[in-house]
């Protein structure tokens, strides 16, 4: 399958020097199981092979000469690319998660694998996705460019019809027009294509192989994933994605494994600015020992910030000793040196992020004082006046949702009540046409993931149609702080809504990635905690505030509903 010129590329894998060289890396904080299947690592040698990469002794200083004199230049493998491998390898996982500090080639390695795999296999299927879709093409750019150099393609100057055809040298065509094939010339063919090929339109980006595998680059979209069932489907870059909009992400994709066997759903990156969201959920399982796979270099969590602090040259000799203890990548693939100057120039807490997989302690913490709010609530129930604002949360995945109301009297003081709070989606269509009656009233909502499924669902009901109004994330941060402003200040009520309550005593504030200084968002403090009543409230608050307040009074009372 792999088109490589020089006879020493074309040697079997020497695999007694894997465990060797692999020994050799830095071992990692936390780790799940390791396999030593030895088909398994064949099949990341392959792909490491079709890269450039090779096994070799890295003692071997002139085998190591050798591959770097060649044309294209071929690099060895380092010892921490085995134990990812291996790590990655490892049965029994359905979920895997690799954490490790940057320069230390992560996501390069897990592009092995998967390649090796798709190349090994037939009708083995991959989909793959970075951050964003600008990102994930940024990637496949790269890897066609290294594929091109290390495996060109014969086909490359030819017209889409003639590709994927053994060709015959002209002047051996000539020789058999003029003379006959007597000499059996046609042995003499030029290599037939490579084996696969990299499409890098809109539409269908990946690399295709011959034996029907497949290497999809898609959005991270559960959207973009609907039909797209994988053997392995792969995040990069987890921490950047958003909490909210990367958990729908992740209840979009992980059904679709369902259907395939052996399936594993692998999420990668470094620490990011919160403890929140979908890659720091499964990194945190597998530092508490959970059924995942996987690695994680990372510093001890209780590291003081300030024995890093850059601003004190004192310091330098125990980051020294410390990036020797977390980095695999020193003395293999960066310097000590380049680690320093990084330190010198950052700041600390991006630096400690980035280079100890120090994730900081500042959000994912409870923040709605207990007291306050035991304060708010009433005892007993309130109707609801003819005139109320409403809003609407989904927790990610479909799997809780919530419809909430809110309003203020003539004093100002605003009052949240849960209209419904059931498992699934189902009931909400149903439920927003009922709340039609009151005058007026429309519901608040954010336009992704499973709210906007569910928001088509709703206006797709006739006589009456719901209406529906979308909150932005900036309106609803807004909403968040006039929450908390109100509660401090003992001019907001509730119904001691059981859902309610468990929301406020789990909810946790998380900033929104390129947002503004201070903007914040409610989101759970652990894992698994459903916020969605508490989301739902804050937002049907605000609509009130922004879009009732001034144009009606209280009035009379009807009946109350939810409680």
């Amino acid at each position: 399958m792999i088109a490589v010129q020089d006879a020493p590329i074309k040697a079997e894998f020497d695999l007694d020097l894997w465990e060797p060289l692999r020994n050799r890396a830095l071992a990692p904080t936390f780790a799940g199981r390791l396999s030593d299947d030895l088909e398994l690592r064949r099949e990341f040698l392959v792909g490491a092979r079709m890269m450039g990469y090779e096994l070799v002794d890295l003692d071997d200083l002139e085998r190591i000469a050798e591959l770097r004199a060649m044309k294209p230049a071929r690099y060895p493998l380092q010892p921490q690319q085995l134990l990812v491998a291996d790590a990655l390898n490892a049965e029994g996982y359905d979920e895997m998660v690799v954490e490790i500090v940057r320069r230390a080639s992560k996501t390069t390695t897990i592009f092995l694998w998967c390649l090796g795999r798709c190349a090994s296999r037939s009708d083995y299927l991959v989909t793959f996705s970075a951050q964003s879709g600008v990102k994930g093409t940024a990637r496949l750019r790269e890897w066609k460019t290294r594929l091109d150099r290390t495996c060109p393609d014969p086909d490359a100057d030819l017209p889409p019809w003639k590709r994927g055809v053994q060709r015959v040298p002209a002047r051996v065509a000539r020789h058999i027009a003029l003379f006959g094939n007597d000499e059996g010339l046609t042995e003499q063919t030029e290599p037939a294509a490579r084996g696969f090929r990299v499409m890098m339109g809109e539409v269908g980006k990946g690399i295709y192989f011959d034996n029907g595998s497949q290497f999809l680059v898609l959005k991270p979209d559960a959207e973009a994933y609907r039909g797209e069932a994988g053997d392995i489907s792969w995040a990069d870059e987890g921490q950047e994605l958003d909490p909210e909009e990367g958990a729908d992400f992740v209840a979009g994709v992980l059904p679709l494994q369902d259907t395939r066997e052996g399936a594993m759903f692998v999420m990668s990156g470094t620490a990011g600015e919160a403890r929140v969201g979908p890659f720091w959920e499964r990194v945190n399982r597998l530092r508490s020992g959970d059924d995942i796979g996987g690695v994680d270099y990372c510093a001890p969590e209780d590291l003081e910030m300030a024995l890093i602090d850059n601003t004190k040259p004192a310091n330098a000799e125990f980051v020294k000793r410390l990036l020797r203890s977390v980095h695999p990548g020193i003395g293999t693939l960066t310097t000590l040196e380049v680690m320093m100057k990084r330190w010198a120039t950052l700041g600390t807490p991006q630096w400690a992020r980035e280079y100890l997989s120090l994730w900081p302690e500042t959000y994912g913490v409870a923040v709605i004082d207990a007291k306050q709010w035991e304060a708010a609530a009433l005892l007993k129930p309130k109707p609801m006046p003819p005139r109320v604002a409403f809003g609407m949360d989904i927790r990610p995945g479909g799997a809780y949702g919530c419809i909430a109301a809110a309003w203020r009297d003539s004093r100002g003081v605003a009052y949240v009540s849960i209209v419904e709070h059931e498992q699934s989606t189902a009931w909400m269509p149903g439920k927003a046409q009922e709340l039609t009656k009151y005058r007026g009233a429309d519901i608040a909502y954010d336009a992704i993931g499973e709210a906007l499924a569910t928001s088509v669902e709703m206006l797709n009901r006739r006589n009456p149609r719901p209406r529906l109004r979308v909150q932005t994330y900036r309106e609803h941060a807004a909403g968040c702080v006039q929450i908390m402003r109100d509660l401090e200040r003992g001019k907001l009520r509730h119904f001691n809504h059981p859902g309610l309550n468990y929301a406020a005593g789990h909810a946790a504030k998380r900033e929104p990635r390129n947002s503004d200084a201070g903007v914040w968002l409610w989101t759970s403090s652990e894992d698994g905690a459903d916020v969605s009543p508490l989301i739902a409230a804050t937002r049907a608050l605000r609509n009130w505030d922004q879009h009732y307040a001034k144009k009606t009074s209280v009035g009379t009372a009807t009946p109350y509903m939810g409680e």
